[in-house]
């Protein structure tokens, strides 16, 4: 993940920096609510955010949390922002300025990458070429997507869009692991995943150049033996 703090404090600064590269994601540092807006507008482009997330700290000087939040909310793509504070009653300013959680300082270090993995879960867009299939993780475009994408990933179910076929599905989240082993495989022909939409009693088959939808007439009875199944064989793809 990369990921962007903004906190005046520079002891916490690096404990964070610290943290967060031992949990193996990278990160830029800023001093102050006015630089961290700076680093957002500076690197996002073609609407996407450059960041996975932001942690910001609420009280700073020269541009508080709050206000860094509200500019970042009118003037740049959407970016997951986890806000913190010692104080309790900034609780409500910050999630009212748009931040999608508000942390309790002190907080354990467990806690915290907790709620940063789940704030920043993504979608997966599978991307149809003329010869060949592509995959990639978006970040959500608003925080009723997010919102969508926490509830489903505490279901272990991830959110996939086909550009170039006119369709979305539902699945494991492991998924996208067993894509990628399967598509590094040069013996690689085609797998089969459920559609875990609701009440749809779907099978997705993925082939190295192209997807299809192949509807099956299945009981609702066959239909969760087979999640069963599925859910068993994706222990081995869960990432650590």
């Amino acid at each position: 993940m990369k990921i962007l703090i903004a906190e005046d404090s520079s002891d916490i600064r690096m404990l964070h920096q610290k943290r967060m590269s031992k949990w193996g994601y990278h990160v830029d540092l800023a001093s102050n609510g006015k630089e961290a807006v700076e680093y957002v507008q500076k690197t996002g482009k073609k609407n996407i955010a450059h960041y996975d997330l932001c942690l910001m700290d609420i009280n700073m000087p020269i541009m508080s949390g709050i206000e860094a939040i509200q500019t970042i909310r009118k003037n740049t793509p959407y970016l997951p922002v986890i806000a913190y504070s010692a104080n309790l009653d900034n609780k409500a300013p910050s999630l009212k300025a748009g931040a999608d959680e508000f942390l309790l300082k002190p907080h354990p270090a467990k806690a915290l990458k907790e709620k940063m993995e789940e704030c920043a879960v993504k979608q997966i867009v599978l991307y149809l070429g003329d010869e060949s299939l592509s995959m990639s993780r978006i970040g959500p475009a608003n925080s009723e997507e997010l919102t969508e994408l926490r509830r489903l990933d505490k279901k272990g179910i991830a959110k996939f869009t086909v550009i170039g076929a006119p369709f979305q599905f539902l699945a494991h989240k492991n998924i996208q692991h067993k894509l990628l082993h399967d598509f590094n495989n040069n013996n690689f022909q085609y797998t089969e995943l459920l559609d875990r939409t609701h009440e749809e009693h779907s099978i997705i088959q993925i082939h190295a150049s192209q997807i299809w939808l192949k509807k099956q007439s299945l009981t609702p009875e066959q239909f969760q033996k087979m999640i069963i199944e599925e859910d068993e064989q994706m222990k081995k793809y869960e990432k650590t």
